[in-house]
């Protein structure tokens, strides 16, 4: 049976320690405690899949709760003109295509997106407008899994609209919505893949 690694930035957006019998990993928030632990957790675990989950900023017109399936996560990078924006430089790595046949895009920045500020970079709202969500870990993890030849899924919830104010209500909201996807993956003959 395939091993699946599941991985979420913080027990804020759902209060559990496993799911389903599996173990909830806590990687940390942001690209750096991401890389960091997804790397730590492949090499202690050796998972066939990665499954990440968690809340993340609507950028298109998504419900509060709703569960999407990411299909591209694209990077807050900007090191031009070594490389274009997004891009790691030398490596050429821009955008990561995961599992799962879906055209959601995610946009993972270090830096909280607030739809009421104005001193945002042009590129950087350019990613905004292109993609359907943000958040700030899944290109880390993406990254890591593509260089473990890891099956990456990522399940994200929409917590709020760039006004933070009724997150935490809001992600425990989303939390019950992707239980019952990952139930309905899971049972019933079917599988994840």
């Amino acid at each position: 049976m395939s091993k699946y690694l599941f991985l979420s930035a913080t027990d804020l957006e759902h209060n559990e320690l496993e799911i389903f019998g599996s173990e909830i990993h806590i990687i940390g928030v942001g690209k750096i405690n991401a890389a960091m632990n997804t790397t730590r957790l492949i090499e202690k675990y050796n998972p066939s899949h990665v499954i990440n989950f968690g809340s993340c900023g609507n950028l298109q017109n998504h419900k509060i709760g709703e569960v999407l399936t990411v299909g591209k996560v694209y990077n807050n990078i900007d090191v031009r003109p070594f490389a274009e924006y997004g891009h790691t430089p030398f490596h050429g790595l821009g955008a990561i295509t995961l599992q799962g046949k879906s055209d959601i895009k995610c946009f993972s920045t270090d830096q909280f997106y607030d739809k009421h500020r104005t001193d945002y970079a042009d590129k950087y709202l350019e990613m905004i407008k292109k993609c359907d969500i943000v958040d700030m870990e899944l290109y880390s993890i993406a990254q890591v899994c593509s260089r473990y030849n890891k099956l990456l899924y990522s399940f994200k919830w929409i917590s709020d609209d760039g006004d933070s104010s009724k997150w935490e209500e809001n992600a425990k909201k989303g939390y019950i919505n992707f239980k019952q996807r990952i139930k309905e993956l899971f049972t019933d003959g079917k599988n994840l893949i």
